[in-house]
């Protein structure tokens, strides 16, 4: 199976030719070359989320997951999966908050956005068992609201397996280097991930100016990567596929079976 995260880039004016008006055709040509099997989005508002359900379901995906806002509008999280090679068995959204259930709600030391996750159960169509899929988006202001996100989306993790205990991929932008106190959450909770991004220097490259750590991450459970995983560094007269590189990796199960 190939996986894929990918930070989008929300639509805004300020960013020229790299605006999503201008990159939609580009990415949507990538993803139509690389097939991969499963995105998980971030930064993906209501309208380009229509656009980008509209057009990769002529490429073969369904793309669910609702807005973090209160009205479920706003800024997505959505995940992607190929429609002739998986079902969906389960769907939800929760907040990162002390009210995970309460749409909107968000802690108290944190910027004014929501966070959510967005959580699938996939099964693969025909023989097959089924995995989950967490797609999540920490917040971009506060330290103390990665860390309580990353704690709340491991409770969740862990919380799930114990009544679907099967293999995991967790995926997002985490607003934090692999050497913060957030990150390493995810590291060394009991539940067990592993990293498959470990190593992939920058994500978030600020159209192709920046050169910070990485910020972009590919967790797993039940799962080994078949080769490395890479960046999809794709640029064409200055037009990016997003201000971070979108991070893919071929997994398998852990188990040997059918994906």
């Amino acid at each position: 199976m190939k996986f894929v995260t990918f930070n989008i880039r929300t639509e805004a004016a300020c960013d020229g030719v790299n605006r999503f008006f201008f990159r939609r055709g580009f990415i949507l040509d990538k993803i139509e070359k690389e097939q991969p099997d499963v995105i998980g989005f971030q930064e993906m508002k209501h309208d380009m989320n229509a656009y980008m359900r509209s057009h990769l379901a002529s490429l073969g995906y369904t793309l669910v997951g609702g807005g973090r806002g209160s009205d479920w509008q706003g800024e997505h999280n959505p995940v992607a999966f190929r429609t002739d090679a998986y079902e969906l068995l389960a769907l939800d959204t929760s907040w990162l908050s002390d009210t995970p259930f309460v749409p909107g709600s968000r802690y108290e030391k944190q910027s004014s956005c929501p966070r959510i996750i967005t959580h699938l159960t996939l099964r693969p169509i025909g023989e097959g068992e089924p995995f989950h899929v967490y797609n999540t988006h920490l917040d971009h202001e506060q330290a103390e609201a990665r860390v309580r996100g990353a704690k709340r989306v491991m409770e969740k993790i862990a919380s799930d397996a114990d009544a679907w205990p099967f293999p995991v991929v967790l995926c997002g932008d985490f607003n934090a280097y692999p050497d913060a106190e957030e990150t390493q959450v995810f590291r060394s909770h009991p539940f067990g991930l592993t990293e498959l991004t470990e190593g992939i220097g920058t994500t978030w490259h600020n159209w192709g100016r920046g050169s910070d750590p990485q910020i972009d991450y590919i967790f797993v459970k039940g799962f080994v990567s078949r080769e490395p995983a890479h960046k999809w560094t794709d640029e064409l007269n200055g037009v990016y596929l997003s201000d971070h590189y979108p991070i893919s990796v071929e997994i398998e199960r852990e188990d040997g079976g059918k994906l």
